[in-house]
């Protein structure tokens, strides 16, 4: 009986080690999941406090990113008010000095076409002009045809200028009217005849040496004067040329065309010049 009890008594203490072996790893597995739990509930909430301080961090930039692209908005408003006004000040300024410009150009314009339609006035007045000049100068060389190298025929723009040699129209004393001078100045008479309207004036030149055998002349102007003179009594006494259309000029010895050293020179000098001055249409002055 008493090894039955022992057995049993050992039995009893070897069974309540077991349990509790057993109650302590159970305990020893919870404890160590929960540290293990612990473990990882504590990182991640490490994670987390640092995951939100990043966050704040963040917001903290973000904030003053904001507020100072809220400031830059700001002064882009501010500019973009004040730019705009501006504009619209300058633009007011540009529309009234374009306005004033276009009146002025109109105004040119206006000017421009004014004097345009003037000098196109002028310019066919002028035409007009040269055509008489030329039909005259064509009249004259035919009337003169028979005489074409001994009388010169030039003309300007509103006159048309015969030259006659000396002894073409004079006596050999240098005065008197010849009677070949008669003939040509037949022509001229006739000339003047066929257009009244028509003024001439016949000018003569003389060398330096008056002519022996006229004791009354002064000087060469006294000379010149008195050839021109006779030319223009032949024609109006004797040819009946209007006398109002004639003017007689004497020119001495002062408008040479070659030296009067030489017998040549002098002979040269020697000569009358018949301008004639056809009508012609006027030109029309600027702004009328």
């Amino acid at each position: 009986m008493k090894k039955i009890g022992l057995i049993v008594l050992i039995a009893t203490i070897a069974s309540g080690g077991c349990v509790r072996q057993k109650l302590y790893r159970t305990e020893l597995a919870a404890r160590t999941g929960a540290e293990s739990r612990e473990k990882v509930l504590t990182e991640e909430l490490n994670f987390r406090k640092k995951e939100a301080g990043d966050l704040i961090r963040k917001i903290g930039d973000l904030s003053k990113t904001t507020g100072n692209q809220e400031e830059q908005i700001r002064q882009l408003q501010t500019e973009l008010i004040a730019r705009t006004q501006s504009m619209g000040a300058s633009s007011s300024k540009l529309s009234s000095e374009n306005t004033m410009l276009s009146k002025q150009l109109s105004e040119v314009t206006e000017i421009l076409e004014q004097k345009k339609g003037e000098l196109e006035q002028i310019r066919q007045v002028q035409s007009k002009q040269e055509a008489i000049i030329r039909d005259h100068s064509i009249t004259l060389e035919r009337a003169f045809q028979s005489y074409k190298d001994a009388v010169k025929l030039s003309k300007s723009i509103n006159s048309i200028t015969l030259t006659l040699p000396d002894k073409l129209i004079f006596d050999q004393g240098g005065v008197v009217v010849s009677e070949t001078g008669r003939a040509v100045l037949t022509i001229v008479s006739e000339y003047l005849a066929a257009f009244p309207g028509i003024d001439a004036s016949v000018i003569s030149h003389t060398d330096n040496v008056l002519p022996p055998k006229e004791k009354t002349l002064k000087d060469t102007w006294d000379w010149s004067i008195e050839r021109a003179s006779n030319i223009v009594r032949v024609l109006t006494r004797e040819l009946n040329v209007t006398a109002n259309q004639l003017t007689a000029v004497g020119r001495g010895e002062f408008y040479p065309v070659a030296s009067n050293e030489t017998a040549e020179g002098r002979s040269l000098n020697r000569r009358t010049e018949i301008v004639f001055y056809p009508v012609l249409p006027v030109i029309p002055a600027a702004g009328e």
